[in-house]
């Protein structure tokens, strides 16, 4: 396993996508700095984060004075203030924040957005919290959908490590506390190229496998530092 960055992720708006957004972050075990002008918005997810702080996004010294200039990722949840939307992302870029993902109410603001330096950005109809929950805590969770409080499904990359390896020499279960549903595997045959199976625990994980993974939050969490 490879040592594991700290640093928070701030989410900054809080409205009910960026709340959604910042809590998911957080069962999924990473410190969360959640940021709103409004005051019951902060209060309102005070209890679900690491820091919930009043803070005004278009504003440098307020930022820094939060500590988002050292965050290892930002999140620019605003609802309809583009403009804010815009001034936040430069911010953030002048700051050197490594990674920033905003959300765009059309493609036309999306690519205005990518422009002055979002790396990503998430699309007022493609922006479901628990999925992009997902890609924030690690590159190889494809997708995330919580069925319980605390609870999700993830489809997870196998990484380099676990290739040719059998699930009963990788003992998820022991080691994770997570449970391995199937194996998504690409099959020329099989409808859409890709087939879904329960695998044997002793046959061998290929390169390109995706595993969907259910269990607790915290627990899949780890799958990060995998």
């Amino acid at each position: 396993m490879g040592d594991k960055d700290t640093r928070p992720v701030a989410v900054l708006g809080l409205g009910r996508f960026g709340s959604r957004l910042a809590t998911q972050i957080s069962r999924g075990g990473e410190e969360v700095l959640a940021c709103d002008r409004d005051r019951n918005a902060v209060e309102a997810i005070a209890a679900d984060v690491a820091q919930a702080v009043i803070l005004d996004v278009t504003d440098e010294a307020s930022m820094r004075s939060r500590g988002v200039h050292k965050v290892k990722a930002a999140v620019i949840a605003i609802g309809e203030d583009f403009e804010a939307s815009v001034l936040a992302t430069v911010i953030l870029k002048q700051m050197k924040v490594p990674r920033i993902i905003a959300r765009a109410r059309s493609r036309t603001t999306a690519e205005v957005l990518k422009r002055v330096g979002a790396d990503d950005v998430v699309l007022a109809e493609d922006e479901a919290a628990d999925r992009w929950a997902g890609r924030i805590l690690g590159p190889r969770v494809l997708n995330q959908i919580e069925f319980h409080e605390g609870y999700s499904i993830v489809e997870f990359v196998v990484p380099e490590a676990w290739v040719g390896k059998g699930l009963a020499d990788l003992d998820v279960r022991r080691k994770y506390a997570l449970h391995i549903v199937a194996v998504k595997r690409a099959d020329a045959e099989a409808p859409g190229g890709v087939r879904v199976a329960v695998l044997p625990p002793g046959e061998p994980l290929e390169a390109r496998d995706v595993l969907i993974v259910m269990g607790q939050d915290k627990d899949l969490a780890k799958l990060g530092e995998v």
